[in-house]
């Protein structure tokens, strides 16, 4: 069996780790995680309940201000994003576990409570670190690029 300590563990596909994706059931519906506490879902909630909202970065600033509105919502968001790591921990044991994405302009507000969640729900002794990727708003451009080459080079070296 092969060891993937300190290692990107790509699986087999390499689409492992897209948590976004992770299937969830709510209220009687399968839907993924990003439908549930995505972008678009967390600004929806933030509008739906009186704050004028249209960026993450006004959210960010409402958070600051201490809006406890704004709060709570990142804290439903960060609830749901914390139960899917904890679920990909449980499945492929990683060391660390990085978030990425627009919402990472939430910072502390948004990571303190997946860290707790995650903290909490571990089994025994286990420590998972759980940080902001720095790959930022071309992570999935850069991703395909990589993924692109990567294949390239693979199919290249096969034929010398």
């Amino acid at each position: 069996m092969r060891s993937f300590i300190n290692e990107l563990y790509q699986g087999t596909y390499d689409f492992v780790g897209e948590i976004g994706h992770f299937l969830c059931y709510e209220q009687g519906q399968f839907k993924y995680l990003e439908d549930i506490a995505g972008v678009d879902v967390l600004l929806n909630l933030a509008n739906s309940q009186g704050l004028s909202v249209k960026s993450l970065e006004k959210m960010t600033e409402l958070v600051q201000q201490d809006n406890q509105i704004a709060k709570s919502i990142v804290e439903k968001v960060a609830t749901w994003i914390g139960s899917a790591i904890v679920n990909a921990i449980h499945m492929i044991g990683p060391q660390t576990v990085f978030i990425g994405g627009k919402m990472i302009v939430l910072g502390e507000p948004l990571i303190q409570p997946i860290r707790g969640i995650v903290s909490h729900y571990l089994f025994g002794e286990q420590t998972v670190n759980i940080e902001f990727s720095s790959i930022t708003s071309n992570a999935v451009s850069s991703g395909a690029g990589i993924y692109a080459l990567v294949h390239w080079l693979e199919k290249k070296s096969s034929e010398i």
